[in-house]
């Protein structure tokens, strides 16, 4: 998978994820319960929200995977190490971020024709 690829899958997906999280809060309902201080009711849209978030988690994962893949091929090891532990601390999308930015781009080999 591409730099270029996986960075814009990556962030796509959590700009996704965070529309739909906020679209999860602003419509689910809160009650009053005797055992808890509030609960949290789903409305259909915040149900719907939720899968959403759920999908874009998923194709976040996926990428995050793909990238950690190509930058063990291409052997960037520094890359590697900060992709890998900012998405383990929960600061994936700065690390991603970071990448699509200053990391190392695809290697492009073009060899010559016989003719």
């Amino acid at each position: 998978m591409s730099k270029r690829t996986s960075t814009r899958w990556y962030i796509g997906a959590w700009l996704v994820w965070l529309v739909a999280l906020a679209a999860f809060f602003a419509t689910a309902h809160k009650t009053f319960t005797a055992s808890a201080f509030y609960a949290i009711g789903t409305s259909p849209i915040s149900g719907i929200a939720w899968v959403v978030a759920g999908i874009a988690s998923i194709v976040m994962l996926v990428v995050w995977i793909g990238a950690l893949i190509r930058l063990g091929q291409q052997h960037s090891w520094g890359w590697f190490a900060a992709v890998l532990l900012l998405h383990l601390v929960g600061l994936g999308i700065i690390g991603m971020l970071l990448y699509a930015i200053a990391g190392r781009d695809d290697i492009v080999v073009y060899r010559p024709t016989v003719t």
